[in-house]
C-alpha cells in the first residue's frame, strides 16, 4: 500500500502549521496509522515537538535538495510514540544553491510508501523550493488559517499556488481543506471571515476548527503532543475531532 502524503501548508507564517502537524501526527498514530512526520521548515519545530532534532552533520530531510542520490531513510528517527517516526529538519538549510527539481522530494518519499500509512509534511511559510516540493509530493493539503482579513487574503494566494502545482506538476494532488485556528466564534470578525471562506471554498473544504488553548503552547514546551500532555483540554478535543475529519475524508 502506498502511503498517503498530506502537506500542512500556508504561505503565511504564524498560522499553526507546526502545531497542527505535531498533534495530527499523534492523533493518527493513536488510531493505528503508521506515520512519518517530515519537517521541511528549517526551524525544526515539528521534530522538536516530539523531542527530535538534528545535530550538525547529521542526516536530515533537507538533504534531498542537495544530493540527487540521497537515501532519505537514513535520516529517519523513531519517536517515543510507537508507530511515529520523524525526518528532522536541517537548521542550517539555505534556499540558495539548492536543487530546483520540484519532484526530488516525491521521488525520495516514494521509496518509503510501504513503511507508512500516512506521511505528514510540515512546510515553511514561503512559496520557495521546499513548499513547492512538498505540494508536488502530496496527495492532499491541510491549510491552517486564522479567521482574519489578512489570513483570508493569504488563503486566496495559497489556493492559486495549489492549483498551479495540481495542474502542472502533480496530478495526484487532488484536495485541500482549511483548518480554522485560534477560533472564538463569539467574535463578529471571525463569524464574517468564516462566512467568506464557506462562500469562497465550500463547506466540504472547511474542517472543524481549533479553539484557542494555552495548553497547546505548553505542550510544545515539554516536547509532547497535546493528547499526551493534557488530554482533557479543548485543544486536545479539537485535534481529536480534526483527526476524525481527516481520517474519514482522506484516509485510505
Amino acid at each position: 500500500m502506498t502511503a498517503q502524503v498530506i502537506a500542512i501548508a500556508n504561505c503565511k507564517g504564524g498560522t499553526g502549521k507546526t502545531t497542527t502537524t505535531v498533534n495530527l501526527a499523534a492523533e493518527l498514530t493513536h488510531r493505528g496509522r503508521r506515520v512519518l512526520l517530515v519537517d521541511l521548515d528549517a526551524q525544526g519545530h515539528a521534530g522538536l515537538g516530539f523531542g527530535i532534532f538534528a545535530d550538525q552533520d547529521e542526516a536530515t530531510a533537507h538533504q534531498v535538495f542537495r544530493r540527487p542520490d540521497v537515501n532519505i531513510a537514513e535520516a529517519i528517527r523513531p519517536s517515543a510514540w510507537a508507530g511515529l517516526d520523524v525526518l528532522p529538519a536541517d537548521p542550517a538549510f539555505k534556499i540558495h544553491g539548492t536543487a530546483s527539481d520540484p519532484h526530488r522530494l516525491a521521488k525520495a518519499l516514494a521509496g518509503l510508501g510501504d513503511r507508512y500509512d500516512t506521511i505528514l509534511i510540515d512546510t515553511p511559510p514561503s512559496a520557495d523550493v521546499p513548499l513547492v516540493a512538498a505540494l508536488t509530493a502530496a496527495h492532499c493539503v491541510l491549510v491552517p488559517s486564522q479567521l482574519t482579513h489578512l489570513a483570508h487574503h493569504g488563503l486566496t494566494q495559497f489556493s492559486r499556488l495549489f492549483f498551479t502545482v495540481a495542474t502542472g506538476l502533480n496530478p495526484l494532488l487532488n484536495a485541500f481543506a482549511i483548518v480554522p485556528i485560534q477560533v472564538d466564534m463569539r467574535m463578529h470578525l471571525q463569524q464574517t471571515i468564516l462566512a467568506k471562506l464557506l462562500q469562497d471554498f465550500g463547506s466540504e473544504r472547511i474542517f472543524r476548527g481549533i479553539r484557542t488553548d494555552v495548553a497547546l503552547a505548553e505542550a510544545f514546551g515539554v516536547r509532547r503532543p497535546i493528547r499526551n500532555y493534557r488530554p482533557t483540554t479543548r485543544g486536545a478535543r479539537d485535534y481529536n475531532l480534526l483527526a476524525d475529519d481527516v481520517f474519514c475524508f482522506w484516509a485510505h
